[in-house]
């Protein structure tokens, strides 16, 4: 890799921009915020952190108005943040870095854990809007709302409820055939307890669908729905409890069953609250692309890996010459509610992730187009193409620029269109000529640019964001 590459390098500067250079023109009915979610900081003071996923949060907000495209960044003040910075080095562990290297200090951190349980606030994998608050997520239940208007950190983030749970998922789902909000808190002990539940809209009180209680605790990085259906992916990468319990790094906990193990679809009905756990051949997901129902069977399409994603994420490695990142494979899941049988067929064995599609209209129902990003060769250092894959037919249509790698797309509808592609993707860009990001806005229909919004300065690699409508 490149000295100067420096899409895993710490951004420390913040922003505010107006009318930002474009090359090409902002669709006019483009009325709204992208924000976006992501890695930063990866030092503070003498400490390097270890992993992309250590890095402190920073939030990122692409504002569209008349044609024209505003920016503004800054880091989320969770408490990590604050006291890791005023302090000069971590305050708690992070998700693969140790905050204290002495044995004693490490010792004293541990007792402090059990005392007063799981505390983690570095935000940076998505955001979502619960009730009237932007709230950042992460995986633990430590939440932060902040302002949209300009991205200043408000509080710590609280349901109006006692649901209990030390971890969740940062992708809570939209029903859109109720307009509820659907996550899981999963509680840890003896037995551990996985509380499916629901928010109406506008509100912040979780209401439990059903609660799912499992002797091994399982790794649930996301789920899925359709209709009737919450659908868990209960996989061989387990979490261990008591180093949870005792405040490891969050990537200390984990690790891989042995090879033979299954992994199982546990199968929620939203209207009863049945439950039905049906085996298939092992693997690891972190993102459903998309679910749905066709008579008796669930269709599950998810980006699957043989084993654990997150150790090829360690910093040292990302930063050579030719890292090797995991490969992420499209897989779709046929599950027969009747039989208990399960088939899989992999749509390609190109590495691929971020999977998007245009959630308000097609979220839990029969689909047609997917969109992904792609590793098309061995030694990129990150995704170098977007995909657009017909579901039904296989056909794809792929744009890549040169020398240029592609963060998560995000798909916005063109005026509520009702067409499922006649829309936009969104995705912040890094440039290696100039090492400079920007803004690409794709035509989804066929996949060609439309414009692209420069900015003076590079943005890390992030993760997941969302559009609003102004």
């Amino acid at each position: 890799m490149s000295s100067d590459f420096k899409g895993y390098q710490t951004q420390y500067t913040e922003l505010a921009l107006d009318n930002l250079p474009i090359q090409g023109k902002i669709p006019e009915w483009l009325s709204g915020s992208f924000v976006s979610n992501g890695p930063a900081q990866f030092e503070i003071g003498k400490t390097s952190l270890n992993h992309w996923f250590d890095g402190f949060a920073m939030l990122k907000k692409f504002t569209f108005k008349a044609g024209k495209v505003s920016f503004q960044n800054r880091f989320l003040h969770s408490e990590q943040y604050v006291k890791s910075n005023a302090m000069g080095h971590l305050y708690e562990n992070e998700f693969a870095t140790f905050a204290n290297k002495s044995t004693m200090g490490r010792a004293g951190y541990m007792i402090k854990s059990l005392l007063k349980g799981i505390h983690y606030d570095n935000c940076t994998i998505n955001i979502t809007k619960m009730g009237e608050h932007f709230i950042a997520m992460t995986e633990s239940n430590d939440t932060i709302d902040f302002n949209l208007h300009d991205l200043s950190t408000v509080n710590a983030f609280k349901f109006d409820d006692h649901i209990k749970g030390q971890i969740t998922t940062a992708h809570p789902h939209l029903d859109v055939h109720t307009g509820e909000m659907i996550n899981v808190s999963i509680e840890i002990g003896k037995i551990n307890k996985y509380h499916i539940y629901k928010i109406s809209p506008r509100s912040t009180k979780r209401e439990i669908i059903k609660t799912y209680v499992s002797d091994k605790l399982f790794y649930m990085h996301s789920f899925s729905i359709t209709k009737n259906y919450v659908i868990l992916f209960k996989s061989p990468l387990v979490l261990n409890k008591w180093k949870l319990m005792l405040g490891y790094p969050f990537n200390d906990t984990l690790s891989l069953e042995k090879s033979d193990a299954s992994t199982s679809f546990i199968i929620i009905d939203k209207r009863d609250g049945s439950i039905q756990e049906i085996k298939t051949d092992p693997f690891v997901c972190l993102h459903s692309a998309n679910a749905y129902e066709n008579g008796n069977e669930v269709i599950l399409d998810l980006i699957c890996y043989h084993d654990n994603p997150y150790p090829y994420f360690y910093l040292s490695a990302l930063r050579t010459e030719m890292p090797k990142l995991p490969n992420g494979v499209l897989k779709r899941y046929v599950v027969n509610l009747n039989s208990k049988n399960c088939t899989h067929t992999a749509f390609a064995t190109v590495t691929q992730e971020f999977p998007s599609v245009n959630y308000r209209q097609v979220n839990g129902k029969k689909y047609n187009f997917l969109y992904t990003n792609l590793i098309t060769s061995p030694g990129k250092n990150f995704f170098n193409s977007i995909q657009k894959l017909n579901v039904e037919t296989g056909n794809t249509l792929n744009w890549e620029k040169n020398n240029y790698y592609f963060g998560e797309t995000v798909f916005v509808p063109k005026n509520n269109d009702s067409s499922e592609s006649n829309g936009i993707l969104l995705t912040i860009a890094y440039n290696t000529d100039d090492q400079h990001s920007s803004l690409v806005v794709l035509d989804a229909n066929d996949m060609q640019p439309i414009a692209e919004v420069f900015l003076p300065l590079h943005l890390p690699f992030g993760l997941h964001g969302h559009f609003y409508n102004h």
